[in-house]
Parts: structure tokens; sequence; C-alpha cells
């Protein structure tokens, strides 16, 4: 009986030991993947000046993570100075579909809601989220239950010329460190700064509201944008998350753009970086290899923004863009937060300013 008891015994220590050794499941990897297709109608015009009703259309088709699309259009109305105060305000106007992608069949999608509703943009150009009235608003359909959520928040762009003083135009001097631990000097810049920006939730319940805090600098110089001292707070599964933001996104022109209208964004958005080691800085220097390799360490987003731009002589009047980002090491919850800030909130400061 003890010898029956035993091997019991032994079969269920096998058993639990197997189960204990059983690999995780690799995760799923990430992307954001599309076209955006962009028409500055105001600027097709022949003598140079904005006219009122008049705007410039985003139109959009981003797969993230074959988990969701959004598909339609974000519309921008330009501010308007006239003889006395503003002849027209600025606004977006965001009209976009939110689909979900079956993840037993990514053939298989179904529209589950709308990202809709307008926010004013002031004579400084200042996106005032929070006295607008844009959400994502998803229905109840099968197990899956309705919700509404809402953006919120500041995000101040590139201010006008004419709002900007003699100090404005004489910018000090700035510094910050970069991802690598470089410090970097800009004297001809211009930020996007994000003051308690909220991203909604969704389309499907397990992305989160997120508050993004922080600033964009474009150095015109170096042609890229840097991050700084951006953040994003969010919940999943009860936990409080919070991200650094760091890295950034290089401009590439062709050389023969002016013919072609080609060129390219350069992605390289590191999430959570890990402040340069001690140990880096008597590293051996790299080779020309080290500019073709991915830093598979990071958790970030990579990848490009292909443009083919319409030109009216110096002017470009409209731009055709394919999106092929690669989250490497990325939760679906940092992927979707990234596509909802770079494409959704900023898609304007990053393609008209």
């Amino acid at each position: 009986m003890k010898i029956k008891v035993l091997a019991s015994l032994f079969a269920a220590v096998l058993a639990i030991s197997a189960f204990a050794q059983t690999p995780a499941l690799p995760q799923k990897p990430t992307f954001i993947k599309g076209d955006l297709n962009i028409r500055f109608n105001t600027r097709k015009t022949e003598d140079g000046k904005i006219k009122e009703g008049v705007t410039d259309v985003y139109t959009l088709n981003v797969n993230v993570s074959d988990s969701s699309l959004f598909r339609g259009t974000i519309e921008q109305r330009p501010t308007i100075p006239g003889t006395f105060g503003v002849a027209q305000t600025g606004q977006l106007t965001y009209a976009l579909d939110c689909d979900v992608i079956n993840p037993a069949n990514t053939s298989q999608t179904r529209n589950v809601g709308k990202l809709f509703g307008t926010i004013p943009v002031d004579q400084n150009n200042v996106y005032r989220f929070s006295d607008g009235a844009v959400r994502v608003s998803v229905f109840g359909i099968g197990a899956a239950k309705g919700f509404e959520s809402k953006f919120s928040g500041l995000a101040l762009g590139k201010p006008p010329a004419k709002s900007e003083g003699i100090i404005d135009k004489m910018k000090k001097e700035l510094s910050f460190t970069n991802s690598k631990g470089v410090a970097i000097s800009v004297t001809k810049y211009d930020k996007m700064e994000f003051q308690q920006h909220v991203l909604a939730s969704g389309p499907v319940q397990i992305y989160p509201e997120v508050t993004v805090n922080g600033s964009l600098i474009y150095d015109y110089g170096r042609s890229a944008w840097y991050f700084q001292n951006v953040t994003v707070a969010y919940a999943v599964e009860g936990r409080r998350m919070l991200d650094t933001l760091t890295g950034n996104i290089r401009w590439v022109e062709s050389p023969n753009h002016k013919s072609n209208g080609e060129g390219e964004y350069q992605f390289d958005i590191r999430v959570n970086e890990p402040p340069p080691s001690e140990a880096a800085v008597f590293a051996a220097p790299s080779d020309e290899s080290a500019f073709f390799a991915t830093d598979d360490l990071i958790a970030s987003l990579v990848g490009t923004m292909k443009y083919k731009d319409t030109l009216n002589g110096d002017s470009v009047v409209a731009s055709s863009v394919t999106i092929g980002l690669t989250g490497n090491k990325l939760t679906k919850q940092q992927t979707m937060y990234l596509c909802k800030l770079l494409f959704l909130s900023a898609v304007v400061p990053l393609n008209a300013e």
C-alpha cells in the first residue's frame, strides 16, 4: 500500500515539475502599420494667403498590432488673424471608425464604434482638448461591454510667427541629454508640449486611458524630434504604470526631393530606457555595422514613415505616407498609446508645423 502511495506522490511531483517547466507562450509582435494621406488645401492659393473655410485633411487607415483599426479623417481648420482679433478660430475635427480585428482570424474585422468630435485650437496654437469633445465611443457587442472615453488636457504646438516677440525670435540655447547620455544643445528649435494630456481608452477595454506629460523638441539643425522628460501614466490589471519615453524621430530627405518628393521619418523611440552605464564610457568604438543593427535589449518603436510629397514650387501641397513601425519588446498597451499620441494627438504638428 505504501509503495502505491509513494508511486502516486512521485507521479504527481513529476507532473507538477513538468507543468512548471512549460515555457510561457511568446508575446505576439506589436506594430503600427498603414497609410496616411494628407491634403494641404490651405496651401493651394495663388497669393499664399489662407482662405476662410478651407481645411487641411488627414486621412488615416492604421492597423495597431492586428488588434484595432483606425479609419477616417482628421480635419484641421487653421486660425486666421483679422484686423481686429481673430477672423477664423482654429479647430480639429475627428471622424474615425474604430474596428476590432478577430485574433483567431486577422482577416475578419468588426466595427465597434467611433472616435469623433472637435477641439478648439487657440490663436497661440494650443490644442485645448479639455475644452473640446473628442471621444472614443464603443457599442456593446456580443460579450463586450460598451463604454465612452474622452481626450483631455493640453498640447502646446508651435506658436504663430505673429505672436512671437523679440525674446522668442532670439531663443536662448536649449540643452538636454539624449537617450545615449550625450549632451545636445539647440538654438533653432520648436516644442510640442503635453500638459496632463489624456489619451482616451479603447477601442478594446484592455487599452486604458493614459496621461502624457513632457515635450517633443524639433531641432532644425539636426532635422529631428527629441523626447524631453516625457512620461506616460496608466493602469494595467490594477497596477499603476509610469513609462518614460526617450529617443528621437529623425527626418531624412531624398537628395532629389524637389523632383521625386521622397523622404522619411526614421523612428527610434525608447520606452523606459536605462541610463548609460559607466562601462559604456569605456567600451570599444563601434564599427560601421552598429549603424545597421537594432538594439534588441531595449523596448522601442522603430521603423519608418515613408513620404511621397506633391510639391507646388517649394510648398508641399499633399503627402502620401506609408507607415511601417515595429514594437520591440513593447506591450500592446504601450504600442497603442504611442499610436494615439503620434497619429491622433500630434499628427498635425509632426507633419504641418
